[in-house]
């Protein structure tokens, strides 16, 4: 029983500080300029070709902009980037694709990693991240929607006009696209599908940078030719692209990426392993020692290609669904230069944000 304890208690605690945590800038940019070069759809890609650089740009908004927003809306903002099963007790591919039916169930249920503790907020505790990319993917198409309904600028001037209809539509969808892959990317990425998110319950803790981060640096200029490559190698057998909606595809992408942690930790370049330990309630952590990320990089290089060519090509498929959705209109009919810096943050809109913003200050305040 101890040591299934502190197992939970590692897990635990690990899980609450997973906020900063996700892939690397680099890979999140890699993931999404890949997708463009996978997209079917020719108009699509006519505009997606001379943007790249825009949706790279996209697609590490949450993990910029987003990180230095408002606390309370940072609060619904961190769970989106992962999903923790362990504390349902159930494997990847058994959790629910109707998030209603996980809050219903689950909501004050053991939380199966912490001892003596409930499930007091589903979103926040498990994660939501596959929903997450599915309210972009629902917001794009929307924009979409509209699109279909508004009139293609007609001269230079109504080309340039930001506040035309149509322009305002295009532009909408496609920074939704670019934000939705982020969290596409997210979910290829191993430790982002398990409660351990930083290693140390199996004695290789500060592996989720490592990893993502330090080892991925070492890849050269021709990294989104190994990611596209690797893409097109699995496009026409890949079993994540053929669930019926984007949440079943995210789902069996993220079993499939839990279930490469072992391959993962099995060349992980460990020298001398992490320690944790838990003392009057507080952890107290030691990372292990690891070769350098260079050495790491070519321990991971096959798995991490491989990762985010998953993640590239289920992206460049929901782009493609989004612009039929769309009518598939004529790329060249949007011209505007407007830029998404600064997107202004999405508040999640698959649960009770209200309800949950309320529970967790009201925990605050009784500690």
């Amino acid at each position: 029983m101890k040591k299934i304890f502190i197992f939970s208690a590692l897990c635990f605690s690990f899980f609450n500080s997973q906020t900063a945590l996700a892939w690397g800038g680099r890979a999140h940019a890699a993931i999404c300029e890949s997708a463009v070069h996978l997209v079917q759809n020719k108009n699509l890609k006519e505009y997606l070709q001379n943007k790249p650089q825009m949706m790279a740009h996209l697609c590490n908004i949450p993990d910029t902009a987003w990180r230095s927003i408002d606390g309370q809306l940072t609060a619904h903002g961190n769970p989106t980037h992962y999903i923790n099963a362990e504390i349902l007790g159930v494997a990847v591919k058994d959790i629910p694709t109707d998030l209603k039916i996980i809050i219903t169930k689950y909501t004050g249920a053991e939380n199966r990693i912490k001892e003596n503790s409930k499930i007091s907020s589903v979103p926040q505790d498990m994660g939501t991240n596959w929903w997450r990319a599915d309210q972009f993917y629902r917001r794009a198409i929307e924009f979409g929607d509209q699109l279909k309904k508004e009139t293609a600028p007609a001269n230079s001037k109504e080309e340039q006009d930001d506040n035309l209809a149509y322009n305002k539509s295009f532009y909408e969808m496609i920074v939704s696209m670019g934000l939705m892959g982020h969290f596409v990317g997210d979910n290829s990425q191993p430790f982002h599908v398990t409660s351990d998110h930083d290693g140390y319950a199996a004695g290789h803790g500060g592996i989720h940078a490592y990893y993502e981060d330090a080892s991925v640096a070492f890849f050269g200029p021709d990294l989104q030719t190994k990611i596209v490559t690797a893409a097109k190698k699995i496009q026409t057998t890949a079993k994540f692209l053929k669930g019926t909606n984007t949440i079943e595809k995210m789902r069996t992408l993220g079993e499939i990426s839990v279930g490469e942690i072992k391959d993962i930790l099995k060349v992980d370049p460990v020298i001398t392993p992490s320690v944790l330990k838990i003392e009057h309630g507080m952890s107290l952590r030691t990372a292990a020692k690891r070769q350098p990320a260079d050495f790491g990089f070519k321990k991971f290089e096959k798995l991490m290609t491989a990762q985010m060519a998953r993640s590239s090509l289920l992206l460049a498929q929901l782009w493609d669904d989004v612009y039929k959705s769309a009518g598939n209109p004529e790329a060249k009919a949007y011209k505007s230069y407007k830029y998404p810096l600064t997107p202004e943050f999405v508040m999640p809109d698959y649960y009770d944000t209200a309800s949950t913003t309320k529970k967790s200050t009201e925990t605050k305040t009784k500690k």
